[in-house]
């Protein structure tokens, strides 16, 4: 019987490492994991104080990402806005509420030990006996054991926070690990449809109605280097087929507060 520490088994069980945004937005991205950090960490102070209400992570989202504008044209090609306007996706202070997304990471642990080989070599933690491996620290020997373990820890956290805030539409980053994601929102995956973009399945409110559309897509991940005029395109055509999904689904007025100008022109 792995024994994982406890305070390990805390951290990710809650929303640390998640950039926030607006918790009550109709729209929710989750990319794999967090931002960079340096290596080794103390595990005294990275995983304590874990975030454990999801309204905690309202906040004003930064700018600064390269994939700023890659998800700026997502956004506003799915709320039906003029693509490039970054200012109709992320709000300055004090004006959270009025942010059509909020930004959560799959995993709460940095890039540099989440590849199937640093979890076994890099020296990733301090201990009181030096610096070891996160399957050293964790006792979950491998990445693909970690993995399970965050489903199912964290799987418990998102799912309780969709059933609560009722997000529209969750799009996820990788679809590679489709699978991986629709068991960490708790997705029908007896009922998965596949698109040029993605593959998307369903987390049921009951037995007939769905409470949200979860997205699997590698439409997420464009830096700003990447920005083609061919890329633009693949993101405005993306966000029409989410949308059309979500409208399917949900029907007129999903959107709430956040439906575009350009849709409301079409009305």
């Amino acid at each position: 019987m792995v024994q994982v520490p406890e305070l390990f088994t805390q951290y990710i069980s809650s929303f640390s490492g998640c950039m926030g945004g607006n918790p009550n937005a109709p729209i929710w991205l989750v990319v794999d994991h967090s931002a960079r950090c340096p290596l080794p960490i103390d595990p005294e102070k990275v995983f304590a104080n874990p975030v454990t209400n999801i309204d905690a992570l309202k906040r004003a989202l930064p700018t600064t990402c390269p994939c700023t504008e890659s998800v700026t044209r997502l956004i506003n090609s799915i709320t039906g806005n003029p693509e490039a306007e970054t200012s109709l996706v992320f709000k300055p202070e004090g004006q959270e509420d009025k942010q059509p997304i909020l930004l959560l990471s799959a995993s709460p642990l940095c890039t540099g030990m989440i590849t199937t080989n640093a979890w076994m070599e890099k020296l990733a933690v301090t201990t009181p006996d030096g610096e070891v491996t996160m399957a050293k620290y964790t006792g979950l020997p491998s990445y693909r054991d970690f993995l399970n373990f965050l489903i199912a820890q964290r799987g418990q956290v998102f799912q309780a926070a969709v059933a609560e805030k009722s997000p529209k539409i969750i799009l996820c980053s990788n679809i590679l690990r489709a699978n991986d994601y629709f068991k960490l929102f708790g997705a029908d995956r007896k009922n998965v449809e596949a698109n040029d973009f993605f593959l998307v399945a369903p987390v049921m409110k009951n037995d007939k109605e769905v409470r949200t559309l979860v997205f699997v897509t590698d439409m997420l991940g464009f830096g700003t280097g990447d920005m083609t005029p061919e890329n633009e395109l693949e993101l405005q055509q993306a966000g029409n087929e989410f949308r059309h999904y979500a409208h399917d689904a949900f029907g007129d007025g999903w959107l709430g507060q956040f439906s575009g100008e350009l849709l409301t022109l079409k009305k």
